[in-house]
Parts: structure tokens; sequence; C-alpha cells
């Protein structure tokens, strides 16, 4: 399931092309702001799952499946923060940083911001979780803040936050192997655009000349500084002051953890467009720290009622979880649901020769990662047009609403259940051959055309 524009845009098609060649190429990487380095490491499992099983999805759950994995970087990181603490404040730390919704439901997806959580985490983990933490400890934190940094460079003010409470003033034994393992990231990064013949950074300076000179960013709808708070407090609702005072006392054992959380949410909020997983890494500390919150106020309980106190917070955390995961979060678990099926269902016959996407919506339409046939994909936007070109496509996708425009022929296969918006859900199909039209509009023509 592709929950996220983004996810298709700016990894999964990329990856996809990489592996099968077509793809649609959106305006960000026509424009060159996008580094390679992801799309070229996802494209590893999605190429592996395509060997596997071309005609089947597999090359998206293998996916997914290792973005988990790499998740299970922020559930270590956690364990290891708290176990330095205690055993306690480990299984605290662990058991809510492993079932937290958000955590869960950012973990499979192809977005920077779970990525470079996993990689700020990794960070975390050497630098915080240890100690003393030694010149190969800082190395390698740098390697993965730089990986981070590639990744997001959003997160610059966090990683900054990082380095400066954990090397302090120790130039020659932390700063310089933490400069030099991020040096050796962007070396990585560099090699990786490098291979696609793209120059090296060029794509930083694009985003930043794009996004923050241009404006590009704010034409996707802004929000005032208090955004975050306002949509935190959304999606934790009753939880949220909790969660805060929790938080806070966990904050008296890794106070860098705090500062950290507190400077990427405040430099999100000084930028005018928000969308909620930007803060990933925000709320991601708080919770973790309000499990070692948790913890702390446990450890005052009589050592005979311990274990059930603790059962009892483990409890009230998971139900917590489970209860905003299904409350004004919800839509987020479907969002896409409809497009992600009717695309594979379109392309799932082997002998499928062409794709109509038929009045599509302005955003995402359709995407070659998931319907994994190499055939043009169309977009048609009157009834006329539809009838004058049935011969270059023998599949059409279509939202319910326009169902009775398209020819008789076309029979219906299936309609997805609707999500959250009015995506083309259903999948219409016909008999025959197709005759591709080279005077019909592709979806990249369209997108081209639009500005997308």
């Amino acid at each position: 399931m592709v929950n996220w524009f983004d996810e298709i845009w700016q990894y999964l098609e990329p990856a996809w092309h990489l592996v099968a060649g077509s793809w649609v190429q959106t305006w960000d990487y026509r424009a060159g702001l996008r580094s390679w380095l992801i799309p070229e490491l996802l494209s590893v499992p999605m190429g592996i799952g395509h060997a596997l099983s071309p005609d089947t999805t597999l090359h998206l759950l293998l996916v997914r499946l290792t973005l988990a994995a790499l998740s299970l970087v922020i559930v270590g990181a956690a364990v290891s923060l708290g176990l330095r603490l205690s055993r306690l404040h480990g299984i605290l730390a662990g058991f809510v940083a492993a079932t937290w919704f958000e955590l869960v439901y950012f973990a499979p997806r192809a977005l920077s911001e779970p990525i470079g959580l996993a990689l700020l985490m990794g960070a975390i983990w050497l630098l915080l979780a240890q100690s003393k933490p030694g010149p190969r400890q800082f190395a390698i934190a740098g390697l993965l803040m730089g990986l981070c940094f590639v990744a997001r460079i959003q997160y610059a003010p966090a990683l900054l936050t990082l380095a400066i409470l954990t090397a302090r003033k120790d130039w020659r034994g932390a700063w310089l192997p933490l400069v030099a393992g991020g040096c050796g990231a962007l070396a990585i990064d560099a090699l990786a655009n490098l291979a696609m013949g793209a120059v090296p950074f060029r794509w930083m300076i694009e985003a930043a000349r794009i996004n923050i000179l241009e404006g590009r960013a704010q034409a996707y709808g802004t929000m005032p500084f208090t955004g975050y708070f306002s949509l935190i407090a959304w999606y934790w609702y009753l939880a949220m002051v909790p969660i805060l005072l929790l938080a806070w006392i966990g904050a008296k054992r890794y106070p860098a953890l705090l500062w950290i959380a507190l400077v990427h949410l405040a430099v999100h909020s000084l930028i005018g467009h928000k969308e909620y997983r930007f803060v990933l890494a925000s709320t991601a500390l708080l919770v973790i720290l309000a499990a070692i919150g948790s913890a702390d106020l446990l450890r005052r309980v009589p050592r005979q009622r311990l274990v059930l106190a603790t059962l009892a917070a483990l409890t009230v955390w998971g139900g917590a979880s489970a209860v905003l995961a299904n409350g004004n979060f919800r839509p987020n678990w479907s969002m896409e649901a409809d497009l992600a099926e009717a695309l594979e269902k379109a392309g799932r016959p082997g002998k499928t020769c062409g794709l109509a996407l038929y009045r599509p919506r302005d955003t995402v339409a359709g995407s070659y990662a998931l319907y994994r046939r190499a055939t043009p994909i169309y977009v048609l936007t009157t009834p006329e047009e539809a009838r004058r070109r049935a011969g270059a496509f023998d599949v059409v996708v279509t939202p319910q609403t326009h169902l009775g425009e398209l020819p008789r022929d076309y029979v219906l296969e299936s309609c997805a259940a609707p999500g959250i918006t009015d995506a083309p859900g259903c999948v219409l199909r016909r008999a025959g051959s197709c005759t591709p039209d080279p005077n019909a509009p592709t979806l990249q023509t369209w997108l081209e055309a639009g500005g997308n």
C-alpha cells in the first residue's frame, strides 16, 4: 500500500526506473533537487522482488520489509538508552518504540523522514547510550549523521545539536572523527549521483534555491508557527498532556534528546509549509523520553507491586497507541489504498498492452512501480477523447463517478473501496490488442504541462 504521494514520486518510481526502465519523472527530478542515493539503495530489494516474481507486487513488499528492518534501529536505540539506566527503563523504552502508532505506521514507508530518523537514532545510540564514546564511535556516528543529512537535509539543525551536546570541546577525540565520518557519507552520496550522471551536491543547492528562494514549497499550503502544535494535539488528543509531562521527567535523564526534539520542532515551525511527518523525529524522541519518564515514576512503586505496576504501564501505553491509531490518525492507514489497488489490478495480466487514466485528479494519478508494465500510460480528460483513442489502450483506471462516460466495450472489472479522496479506483478492461497512439497525451506530458 502506498500512502503518501512523495513515496511514489521521490523514491519508489525512481527505484523502479533503475530496475525496469519505464518511469514517471516528476518536476523535482527534472529540476535535479533529489539525490539518487535512496532510490539506488531501494532498487536492490525492489530488483530482487521483480526478478523473483515480475507479475506480483513482491518488489514493493521487499522494499517495505527492508525499511521495516531499518526502523528496528529506533527500537534498539531506545532499548539501549533505557538499559543504561535500568532494566525497567529498557523494557518501557523498547516497548513504546516498538508499538507507538506513528513509528509503526512510518516504519515501512519509503520516505526520507523515517529513513533519516533511523539513521539519527543510530547516531544517538552510539553517542548517548554509551558511558564514554571514543573516536571510533564518533566516526561511525558521523557517518550515520552524514547519511541522515543526505536522506533529509532538513535534519541538519537536529544533527548539529546532537554534535554540539556530545562532542563538546573535544576537537581531536570527537569533532575530528565526527567530521571525517560525515565526509565519508557525503562521498558516498557523490558517487551515487555520479553513477546516474548527476553533478555531486547539485541537488542540495537546487533544493535550497527552489524551495527556499523561489518558495516552491509554499505552493503546497502553509500553516502558522503554531501549526505543528495543533497537529500534535489533533493526533495525540487527550494523551498529549501526559506524554509531554512524562517526557519532561525523562528529559532529566537525557536532556540532549529533549534539546534535539525541540530544535527540530522549532526550526520546522518557522517554515510555512508543514506536514506532520516532517516533525517525526521530534514526536518520536518525545515519546521515547516519555517512556523513560514512565519508568522513573515506576521506580517509586514498592518492590512487591512493581511487576503489576509495570504490566499496567505497558497496557496503558499499548492501549493509548491503539486508540490513537484508530482516532484522528485513522484515515492515514487507508490513504491512497484505492489508487494503489487499482493500478496493481490494471497491470496484473501479462497481456495488458496499454493503460489510460481517465479524468484523474491533479496530484498522483499513476505509477509504473505500481502498474509494473512497460506500456504507455495515457491521460484522457473527455468522453470524446476516450472514444477516439480507445484503440491505444485496453485497460482504464478512473474514479467511480466517471464510469458511465467510457465506451461500452470496456467492462468494469473492479472498484476499490473509496479512500479519503476521489482517487481513480475503478478498473475497466476490453478484449483485443492495442495500437500505440503517438498523439495521445501520456502521463509524463500531462504532468509536465501542469508543472508537476
